[in-house]
């Protein structure tokens, strides 16, 4: 150590005692702060402990949805409600029903205990065997149709994915995503929120959607989609004034080309 520094250190020394001796004969002239601390942490210690024995508190009462098939563990009755891990019951019943986003354990007092099952919000659908909702997450819900459900947006051109599409887990393939992400960009446009009926990724660079299941909107590549979506935007109010059968509209070029249903 420097002998600068070394200084330094030792004048400090008689400092920092001065200071604690002068915070302790503060302490002993005015003892009511620390009397006052310890009095209040022994009653809250006291308190804890009498919560954690009373009956008052005991589990009497489980609180699920009327429509929700889960089952909470039977050792949760008659438990102390200050005890219970609500964590692992939640991860427990989670367990039961993975397809749910997840699922909240609440107390409620003085002696029961509330169970939200929280379920997932599908955004469109997906075929793999059959046709299955899907979230924002990528999640594909088990429950499946043989047709497609009528005003469910319908993600295409997935037969290319890397990894095949399975029901029940969080899909993270490359080209469901992107599906995902355009979809969101779609419905972020209000000309098209309520109009998309399918979002087609099976050439990448090449993006189609459906409006109304009945006009084809042929784009570029994801990075060039918000400038597209403006040409598309500027092209339907052009159309609203002439109104004419429109099989697609492609706005990949600066002028976009509208095909006329023939």
């Amino acid at each position: 150590m420097a002998p600068k520094r070394k200084r330094r250190i030792i004048g400090l020394l008689p400092w920092v005692g001065r200071l604690a001796a002068s915070g302790g004969w503060w302490l002993l002239r005015h003892p009511q702060p620390w009397l006052a601390s310890i009095l209040l942490a022994a009653g809250g210690w006291a308190l804890w402990s009498y919560a954690q024995r009373a009956e008052a508190f005991r589990v009497v009462h489980v609180q699920l949805p009327a429509q929700s098939s889960l089952r909470p563990p039977t050792s949760l009755i008659g438990a102390n409600l200050w005890s219970v891990n609500l964590q692992q019951i939640a991860g427990e019943l989670k367990h039961q029903q993975p397809w749910l986003k997840e699922v909240r354990v609440v107390r409620q007092m003085p002696n029961a205990v509330r169970i939200d099952p929280v379920a997932r919000v599908p955004v469109a659908q997906v075929r793999t065997n059959g046709w299955h909702p899907i979230d924002r997450d990528g999640f594909i819900l088990p429950e499946g149709t043989a047709e497609p459900a009528e005003r469910v947006v319908r993600l295409t051109g997935l037969e290319r994915a890397a990894t095949p599409l399975r029901t029940g887990k969080e899909n993270t393939d490359e080209r469901l995503t992107l599906a995902l992400r355009v979809l969101e960009t779609l419905r972020r446009n209000p000309l098209l929120a309520r109009r998309v009926t399918e979002v087609n990724v099976s050439d990448p660079q090449q993006l189609r959607f459906l409006m109304d299941d009945q006009t084809e909107v042929r784009c570029g590549s994801e990075t060039e989609l918000s400038a597209h979506l403006e040409r598309l935007r500027a092209t339907l109010r052009a159309i609203a004034r002439q109104p004419v059968d429109v099989a697609y509209i492609d706005v990949r070029f600066q002028e976009p080309v509208i095909g006329p249903k023939t």
